[in-house]
């Protein structure tokens, strides 16, 4: 005789106990709505892919703090998939936002009435970009990351899973090194 299906409440319960096959389970129910939710929010497949890992890993850390009276686990599982991609999506404006006014900054800095000021600034956004080449690779990363995409050093690491301490490490060490290249070409 075979045994009855659980269900979804009795997966959770399950998965509170760290019972890897019950997640295998709510996995393979919800995956494909998830994902469907998911690429509708960020209109890309990996990132899509990406936030349904995340909803799954989330479910798996919060399944004993889960209680029925709340909700149905259907609804669960899709409110906090909707809230990451949600999250990811905001996080991804945020991020070209910072981009759109970075480059009109840098287009301010070169443009301007006086023909001998804007001989200077693109003299200067020139030199700039000579020091860069110079750096490492490593070192170049960070810096292109921090004030050409305008994350922060937080941002920086999570991104490129380095630790925290290395990228303030990194940057500290291209900003000396860009320094010294700028006063160089100034000299």
């Amino acid at each position: 005789m075979r045994a009855a299906t659980p269900s979804d409440a009795e997966l959770l319960a399950a998965m509170a106990q760290k019972q890897d096959w019950a997640l295998a389970a709510l996995y393979e129910r919800y995956a494909s709505v998830l994902y469907s939710l998911a690429l509708k929010i960020l209109s890309a497949s990996e990132p899509a892919q990406d936030v349904v890992h995340e909803a799954f890993l989330t479910a798996w850390r919060k399944a004993a703090l889960y209680t029925q009276s709340r909700g149905n686990v259907a609804t669960w599982l899709i409110v906090l998939c909707r809230n990451l991609a949600i999250d990811q999506y905001r996080a991804k404006m945020r991020l070209a936002t910072r981009r759109v006014e970075l480059d009109t900054a840098m287009q301010h800095l070169i443009s301007t009435d006086d023909p001998a000021m804007e001989a200077v600034a693109t003299d200067d956004v020139r030199r700039l970009r000579g020091a860069l080449l110079k750096l490492p690779p490593e070192q170049k990363q960070v810096i292109e990351m921090a004030y050409f995409q305008g994350l922060s050093q937080t941002e920086i690491a999570t991104a490129t899973k380095i630790p925290l301490g290395t990228v303030k490490t990194r940057t500290r060490q291209a900003m000396l090194k860009l320094r010294e290249a700028l006063a160089e070409m100034a000299s």
